[in-house]
């Protein structure tokens, strides 16, 4: 399944991502200009993606050592252990490595990729080293023989001329609304796939509306694999058939077919008999900012430890609000506003740009409902 080629791939995309990491830059992600330079490249980025690269074959390697020999010595692990490790979201807090063997791998291309088995050319935009990137790179082309185009998500490509019918176009929430905004549109009998993150309300009808003959919206994780698939935004998410599902539990319990182990779902769902689920909301508390995953009490834990932070709580901003964190702070004085100009000066220094708050809140309480709960602000 993994060859000299997708090593290559993996490589490369892992790279990148070090860089756009160390850019800061929320919309770095669409530029596809970063290539190794070991002259260029700084040190620490070299060991990071090392790390990355190896941490994802299960094998060790040397920082000191070339693009290619990484890629030798990859390739070399994976023939041996017919194997790989996804990572989950590791832009904050410690990331978890889940092991994805290529038989779990062929019998979930089997499946999701049945979906998208009469596609003349698979065109992905999501980097290679994650679940949904991977799958239309190498899962479905490896059982279904399709032809596959990987291509930065650079939403002002020439997609008019690129795209041609029956292909399938897969991408993700942010790289859909640029898109849009854009003003591209479909030729006939393209297939437009979202995944990655909860699509927004209203983009299955305008990408329709665009021209898009399919809309198809996958739902999984790194932990899991892919769970489901729908064709509309009001539906339930159809539970992929090699999974098992028992309802024995006061919540839905999973497991793939075979001698597995019974696991939750990724989030709170509502079960739709007799396969379909409705994602509610993320059981770890992590939230997309401009398309990175942010674990909100990771930043809670980083503001909580200025000195002037009694306690806080940091959520998403509600639509109208905007697309960014927010944050409420309880101070330990009662003019605490004044302190607001050294607390961003702090979290500048210990968060990234998709972690930073952009709207505080200061109460001598956290807000709260008539029954206890966490409330918004």
């Amino acid at each position: 399944m993994f060859g000299r080629k997708q090593v290559a791939w993996i490589v490369a995309d892992i790279l990148r991502a070090e860089l756009v990491k160390q850019r800061r830059d929320t919309f770095a992600f669409f530029d596809d200009s970063a290539a190794w330079d070991a002259t260029s490249v700084p040190a620490p980025v070299i060991s990071r993606a090392a790390q990355q690269v190896g941490q994802f074959f299960g094998v060790s390697l040397s920082e000191n050592d070339d693009k290619a020999a990484w890629i030798e010595q990859a390739t070399r692990a994976y023939q041996k252990n017919r194997a790989i490790y996804l990572s989950t979201s590791g832009s904050t807090g410690v990331p978890k490595l889940c092991l994805h063997t290529q038989a779990m791998m062929e019998i979930e291309a089997r499946s999701v990729g049945s979906h998208f088995q009469q596609a003349k050319r698979l065109i992905t935009l999501t980097p290679r080293q994650h679940l949904y990137g991977l799958s239309f790179a190498v899962f479905f082309p490896f059982v279904y023989h399709t032809v596959t185009l990987p291509l930065p998500p650079l939403p002002v490509q020439p997609w008019a001329s690129l795209l041609r019918a029956g292909d399938v176009l897969a991408g993700f929430p942010l790289f859909w609304e640029y898109f849009l905004k854009a003003g591209n549109t479909f030729p006939p009998g393209v297939t437009a796939v979202t995944a990655t993150a909860p699509c927004p309300k209203g983009l299955f009808a305008r990408l329709r509306q665009a021209g898009a003959e399919r809309v198809v919206e996958l739902y999984g994780a790194s932990e899991t694999g892919g769970i489901g698939v729908r064709y509309n935004e009001e539906d339930p998410f159809q539970i992929n058939d090699f999974w098992e599902v028992s309802l024995e539990k006061s919540v839905p319990l999973i497991r793939r077919q075979g001698p597995g182990g019974w696991v939750p779902f990724p989030d709170e769902v509502q079960f739709v008999p007799p396969r379909g689920i409705f994602p509610l909301k993320r059981t770890d508390a992590v939230v997309q900012v401009a398309g990175v995953n942010v674990s909100l009490k990771a930043v809670e834990n980083v503001l909580r430890q200025h000195p002037a932070v009694k306690d806080c709580r940091v959520r998403l901003m509600r639509p109208e609000e905007g697309k960014r964190l927010k944050a409420f702070i309880v101070s330990h004085r009662q003019d605490a506003e004044k302190d607001l100009p050294d607390i961003r000066c702090y979290l500048t220094k210990h968060l990234s740009s998709h972690e930073l708050p952009r709207s505080f809140t200061f109460g001598e309480q956290l807000p709260l409902n008539t029954l206890g709960k966490d409330s918004d602000w």
